[in-house]
């Protein structure tokens, strides 16, 4: 009975010490367990945090996306901007491309959406809580300014850190009438010199029977690398009154430019009267042009041979009254007409086969619009959207001549007389409705 107490003592004393044994394996078994699964969450976590990076990220792209097809809606000549994005501009974008009138420019973003006619250059979208600064850039790709390039770079900042993406894009000019960028070259002085004196109203140009008998000298100083200058007037061709053209020349590569009609030249044949003459500035290489008037108008008067018992002519042309509507024409972004521009002239002194028209300088150079009349002495024309005229905002004057056919046997007599007149000032601004 001894011995078998005893074996039944020893017995379960080994069963205790294989309990305890179980027990730390199931604590090690356990924390085991636990650290994978911390593992898997942590690993779980780190995915679904990559994951809403990426979504963060596709959004950004959305976004970029939106911002530069948006930019792609409009057409070459209102692509451009009225203020640069804030910051620095990253390379190849610090040439910023700006519309010719921003007076009173309405903002398009797509981004909250808002509608207008001028493309906003910065704005902030926001999705899922997260705010993206959205900068967008059109900038001149070459040195022509031909090519816009088109920007759109977006930041953001999530639980990851800051981060940017960007799309870019160009457009190529259609024509060379859309390149606005690149400054046309410019006229920094232009005089007339009427034997060697600047004309004027007591330095007359001698004319002897439609000859000049004075020595007519034109003078320019330029910028902007032109590679023609030339001067227009009206003059006489087969006793109608035309617009002609005088080429200058220049001794030092395009700076200086000069012409002399000598005393004596039967190269054209002119009017006496008062006249505006106009000196033209182009560069062949995009096609620019540029124009201004002389500062005065310049007075022809008739001669006897040899210069001399000067006058006036009879039944000269003269302008009573002259009128242009609106006064403060409405240009969009681009410097396009918004509505009709109407003008009007009262002259005396013509008939409805003299010629009556109205120039004026815009964007693409000058232009001339010839006004009619049904009775010889109101006088109409109109400048029209239509036409693509665009215009630099602020204010200017228009240039009106009035110019008869020589037709000394008519009644009343005409000589082919001319008289010029400025109009009052108009300012171009404002947008369109």
């Amino acid at each position: 009975m001894r011995i078998i107490k005893r074996t039944m003592q020893m017995r379960r004393a080994r069963l205790g010490e294989e309990d305890a044994f179980t027990l730390i394996e199931m604590v090690v078994a356990l924390a085991v367990g636990a650290m994978a699964f911390a593992a898997l969450g942590g690993i779980l976590l780190g995915g679904l945090k990559a994951v809403a990076v990426q979504k963060t990220r596709t959004r950004a792209n959305d976004i970029a996306t939106q911002g530069i097809e948006d930019l792609q809606r409009f057409d070459y000549n209102h692509l451009g901007l009225c203020a640069a994005p804030p910051g620095d501009a990253p390379t190849g974008l610090s040439d910023t491309v700006f519309l010719p009138n921003c007076t009173s420019p309405t903002y398009e973003q797509p981004c909250p959406l808002q509608a207008g006619t001028v493309p906003n250059s910065s704005y902030t979208c926001s999705a899922a809580n997260i705010q993206y600064s959205v900068r967008r850039y059109v900038a001149w790709a070459d040195s022509s300014h031909a090519v816009k390039r088109l920007a759109v770079f977006v930041d953001w900042t999530d639980t990851v850190g800051k981060h940017e993406v960007a799309q870019q894009s160009s457009l190529r000019a259609p024509d060379a009438g859309s390149v606005v960028g690149l400054p046309p070259p410019a006229f920094s002085t232009v005089s007339i010199l009427v034997d060697g004196a600047p004309a004027g109203s007591s330095n007359q140009v001698k004319l002897v029977n439609g000859i000049v008998a004075s020595s007519v000298t034109f003078q320019a100083t330029t910028t902007g690398i032109p590679d023609s200058v030339v001067v227009a007037f009206s003059s006489l061709v087969n006793d109608q009154p035309a617009t002609s053209t005088l080429p200058l020349t220049t001794l030092d590569g395009g700076s200086t430019w000069s012409a002399v009609l000598p005393s004596g030249s039967s190269q054209f044949t002119f009017g006496a009267g008062t006249q505006y003459i106009t000196f033209v500035v182009a560069r062949s290489a995009d096609g620019k042009v540029n124009s201004i008037p002389s500062t005065s108008v310049v007075t022809f008067v008739n001669c006897q041979s040899g210069g001399v018992s000067c006058s006036t002519p009879p039944q000269a042309p003269g302008f009573a009254a002259t009128n242009v509507s609106p006064s403060s024409p409405h240009i969009d972004s681009s410097g396009a007409l918004c509505g009709t521009v109407a003008v009007t002239a009262t002259t005396t002194n013509t008939t409805t086969s003299d010629m009556v028209n109205v120039s004026f300088a815009t964007l693409q150079g000058p232009y001339t619009v010839q006004l009619t009349s049904t009775n010889g002495s109101d006088w109409s024309g109109t400048l029209s959207p239509s036409s693509g005229y665009r215009f630099a905002a602020g204010s200017t004057h228009l240039y009106l001549t009035a110019a008869q056919a020589y037709e000394p046997t008519a009644n009343p007599p005409e000589y082919g007389s001319t008289a010029a007149v400025q109009s009052p000032a108009i300012t171009f601004g404002g947008s369109c409705p």
